[in-house]
């Protein structure tokens, strides 16, 4: 120890003993220093992939243009409204080169073609990490100092939600995942805030359960909670894995805590006949029940639409009584339900009531034996219902819906690593959290109340990008580089009229003014589109316009007075102020003019390839029939459509053919002859 102390001291006396030396050490020490930093920029990591690019492009043809647009150094993109500091053009050199798409080595790919540059947004907006950083490491990773690193690639559509509020084409998967916390009731428990101080909505419809004893039984409910899906497959609601006691009890409250409603059951005769088969299938059929309800076929196929509730196993389900009572009118029950009221009479009410009760599982129930409930099982299925937020998506009586029940998602994908609780050997990162608590919540703790959902993969995935969207950065953005989305409309046609379209519940299926749904075409100008006496004939018995389409509207049974109370305000009020409907006239066209129209038709525009006009000879599947076109339309609604159906009809598939006036006046003409059968009208 002693013979180390002296020989620094010997050192130090030699270097700093003299005025001199000293001086001489420190100004080595000094030069030793200053050159560090040169020799740490010569060989630092983007200095070496700039000089793999040189050497790329050097044998290439096009290496004089390429070496021309090359910039050596650092490279920076400073964004100050958006907060970027980016550098990453430092390394990845050939971002903008467009013929460099068959170079597959990263970092000299060519970036693929979207709609922003990175002059515009730098890459840290899509792709997230570190941008200042100028090595691999600290841009690409969590360290110390940073917590977000890149973004994984197939959650990259999760920063164009930071932008756009709305439902952006070019970005499924962001928009799936965004449907998906809608349709699954997500944020019935998880507030999620959007920057314009709105709260997302869900859209699904939870039934209320102030009534649940007239419709099903104890039994069904129990099974129910236990495992939805064992129900219906296509169930939204999660299994919250009670166990039999947990379930027992709210079973038990639920059903001592239901009300009646008056005119909610209707008694089935005890003498009444069996219900024809046949009979009650065609009818089923024939009310197109299978628009918005699936059912699960022999081969365990779903089949039919997802508006309603499946209906594999309702005779199961739902009592005869209270089947009957829906069936003749459902907003007894439910006033807001999606369902129509069909106006059925009592033989349909009979047959359907027959049909749908013979749909049933005898094994759903089978081991279902529940004893009378007691007052404490009841108590206590009241306390599990609160525990477990069940009023947060259902109304029940005697819970009031929680506020916050659990945490909000506003800013979720900006979530500090150190307030998450990761799980032994996961990767501590926000997208790897969020999909794994998607995937299976109760894997991170036995007091987590979140339920088990029975997602697939790629909807895991699309979930996981919508939220990775909510960021501070969404939140921070100035209005002006955002996209904001369109508020939901709140239309309500008024008077007699409105009343009868809720009662059918038109929205359901139609848009208009922006309200309603998208399985049937838009009624916003219905009145500047069709002709009178048609709509009239079409409300009293709707006959398809599209052959190929299983979705179809069904017959209401409506009266003669409803019908033109209908057809009185959809032709008055659904009009398009960009022209006179009856600026055109529906007959008398010259015979030239209908020929040459003809001949666009079938040559020019080959409208045959959609439309059918012969029935024997065309083979146009892809759009509506027009064989009686002429009967259907008015004269300048087809002239309009025409010359832009997207204006007329935005979204429509039919293509803009920028057809000029004389093509378009042609094919009205012609079109207009289609009066019967797809036969002209007889000459005058």
């Amino acid at each position: 120890m002693r013979s180390t102390k002296n020989a620094l001291s010997s050192l130090w006396q030699t270097l700093f003993g003299h005025p001199v030396r000293a001086f001489g050490a420190v100004s080595l020490m000094l030069l030793v220093s200053l050159a560090i930093a040169p020799a740490k920029n010569h060989f630092s990591e983007w200095r070496h992939y700039q000089k793999q690019y040189l050497a790329l492009i050097r044998t290439r043809g096009d290496a004089v243009t390429l070496q021309r647009h090359f910039h050596d150094g650092i490279q920076q993109i400073w964004l100050p409204q958006l907060g970027v500091v980016d550098r990453c053009t430092t390394c990845h050199v050939g971002l903008k080169e467009a013929s460099l798409a068959d170079v597959s080595t990263q970092p000299f790919r060519q970036h693929p073609v979207i709609p922003h540059t990175s002059d515009q947004f730098g890459c840290v907006m899509c792709h997230r990490g570190q941008g200042a950083a100028t090595t691999v490491e600290e841009a690409h990773s969590s360290t110390l100092a940073w917590e977000q690193p890149i973004l994984p690639a197939r959650y990259v559509q999760s920063s164009c939600g930071q932008c756009h509020r709305s439902a952006l084409t070019g970005a499924p998967q962001l928009n799936s995942g965004r449907n998906l916390l809608s349709r699954y009731g997500c944020v019935h428990c998880h507030t999620i805030k959007l920057p314009d101080g709105t709260a997302i909505k869900p859209t699904d419809d939870p039934p209320s359960l102030e009534h649940i004893a007239d419709k099903t039984t104890r039994e069904w409910i129990y099974a129910w909670l236990k495992d939805p899906q064992a129900y219906a497959v296509t169930a939204t609601m999660p299994n919250f894995k009670l166990s039999d006691p947990d379930a027992r009890d709210i079973s038990a409250f639920l059903v001592a805590n239901s009300t009646s409603i008056h005119g909610d059951t209707e008694p089935v005769a005890k003498d009444q006949k069996a219900p024809d088969p046949t009979a009650a299938a065609s009818l089923y059929g024939e009310s197109f029940c299978a628009s918005c309800h699936a059912v699960q076929n022999a081969a365990g196929n779903v089949v039919g639409g997802d508006v309603g509730p499946e209906l594999t196993r309702i005779g199961t389900k739902a009592k005869p009584e209270w089947l009957r009572a829906w069936l003749r009118n459902p907003r007894v029950y439910d006033p807001g339900t999606a369902m129509p009221h069909y106006r059925f009479t009592d033989q349909q009410i009979s047959l359907l009531t027959g049909f749908l009760g013979n749909k049933t599982d005898s094994d759903l129930l089978a081991n279902v034996h529940l004893d009378a409930a007691t007052p404490e099982q009841i108590a206590h299925g009241k306390l599990l219902a609160t525990e477990f937020g069940c009023a947060s998506c259902h109304e029940i009586s005697g819970i009031k819906k929680p506020d916050n029940f659990a945490p909000e998602l506003t800013r979720i994908g900006s979530k500090p690593l150190t307030q998450i609780s990761f799980l032994p050997g996961m990767a501590h990162t926000v997208p790897d959290y969020i999909s794994a608590k998607i995937r299976q919540p109760r894997s991170f703790g036995s007091a987590v109340k979140m339920p088990q959902y029975t997602f697939a993969p790629a909807q895991i995935d699309a979930l996981t990008t919508a939220l990775l969207s909510l960021t501070d950065r969404a939140h921070d953005l100035p209005q002006s580089l955002t996209v904001p989305t369109q508020p939901p409309s709140n239309y309500q046609p008024a008077g007699k009229a409105g009343q009868l379209m809720a009662d059918m519940a038109c929205f359901s299926c139609h848009a208009i003014n922006g309200r309603g749904g998208d399985m049937a075409p838009d009624l916003t100008w219905e009145g500047s589109s069709v002709q009178r006496p048609w709509l009239q004939a079409f409300l009293k018995n709707p006959g398809t316009l599209r052959p190929a389409l299983i979705r179809r509207m069904p017959r209401f049974n409506l009266s003669d007075s409803e019908i033109t109370e209908l057809t009185d305000y959809i032709m008055t009020v659904y009009q398009t102020p960009a022209f006179d409907r009856d600026s055109m006239p529906s007959s008398g066209y010259p015979a030239a003019q209908v020929e040459q129209g003809r001949q666009l038709f079938y040559s020019k525009y080959a409208c045959q390839s959609c439309h059918i006009i012969d029935t024997k000879a065309d083979k146009g599947y892809i759009g509506p029939t027009l064989t009686q076109v002429g009967s259907r339309l008015n004269a300048a609604w087809i002239f309009h459509w025409l010359k832009d159906p997207q204006t007329m009809r935005p979204g429509t598939i039919e293509p803009n053919r920028n057809m000029n006036d004389e093509d378009a006046r042609a094919l009205t003409a012609f079109l207009m002859t289609l009066k019967s059968s797809g036969k002209l009208e007889a000459k005058k």
